[in-house]
């Protein structure tokens, strides 16, 4: 599919998501405050908060990201805490996630992403949650450790949904390889837990450096002391942390992020099922 063949968002239904997700975010970390849990605005959400005090205009998710030990006590807490209207979305907690960061998924909404039609589950409009492992000071062991997780993702993308490809030899050879990991004697417990073990394979020393594993930019390694102590900044009408050295981290994965992108780049792909429910 070519770029110019996406639906683009109207108007009216960035805001509305955008409305929605803040109202998720404002819940997500209410919990996480009251459980001692540190976060950190992520991605487009860093840099919305500093360019924009808020979203970027054309944006239509948030992003926050937490260290790997204080990621894994808060799929715990929100799995407990969340209210009601929401659903925890982790591949440790539903057989056909494959996903090793978490969502946080509104209830009664929908937000159709390339691989929903091929799940279980239910994806409403949502946040996303991203865990930074640590990492050594070697770029060698850094991006062996990317190629690692790499590998071990294919697997649970594989062993986890059967889906259909860009091309007919990619379709079959996917299919091949869904239904051989679905036959031999080995679930996809076994290879999410080698992800998990892949990701987490430096965890056992204190590194200087930390990695967003899930990174779809490819293999980048921030400084650990580039995060904390954490400021606070506003996104929005509520203020949110950031990390300390948000400009060294923004330049890092943006350039010059000050820099408004053309006005033909301004937008995301709409999904192809979007449904605000009672919302």
């Amino acid at each position: 599919m070519s770029r110019d063949e996406f639906r683009k968002y109207s108007d009216e239904e960035i805001k509305h998501i955008q409305q929605l997700e803040l109202m998720i975010l404002k819940d997500v970390v209410n919990i996480l405050d009251k459980n001692d849990l540190k976060y950190y605005m992520y991605g487009g959400s860093l840099l919305g908060t500093i360019r924009h005090k808020g979203f970027i205009p054309w944006d239509d998710d948030i992003d926050i990201i937490l260290f790997r030990e204080d990621f894994d006590k808060a799929l715990e807490v929100l799995y407990e805490q969340l209210p009601d209207k929401y659903d925890l979305i982790h591949m440790d907690y539903i057989d056909d996630c494959f996903g090793s960061l978490a969502k946080v998924s509104l209830k009664g909404t929908t937000f159709g992403r390339w691989y929903t039609s091929y799940v279980n589950y239910e994806l409403g409009i949502n946040i996303d949650l991203f865990p930074l492992d640590n990492l050594p000071n070697s770029d060698f062991l850094g991006k062996l450790h990317h190629y690692g997780y790499t590998f071990c993702y294919q697997f649970v993308i594989n062993s986890c949904i059967k889906m259909d490809m860009y091309t007919k030899f990619r379709t079959k050879l996917h299919h091949l390889a869904y239904d051989i990991l679905n036959f031999i004697p080995i679930n996809k417990k076994f290879w999410k837990k080698l992800l998990t073990k892949e990701m987490t394979f430096f965890s056992y020393r204190e590194t200087e450096r930390v990695v967003d594993c899930f990174n779809l930019a490819g293999y980048m390694a921030y400084q650990r002391s580039d995060f904390e102590p954490a400021i606070k900044a506003k996104f929005e009408d509520f203020e949110v942390r950031i990390p300390k050295n948000y400009d060294k981290l923004l330049t890092q994965i943006y350039g010059d992020y000050m820099k408004i992108p053309p006005e033909e780049d301004r937008y995301n792909a709409a999904p192809e099922i979007l449904d605000f429910g009672k919302y």
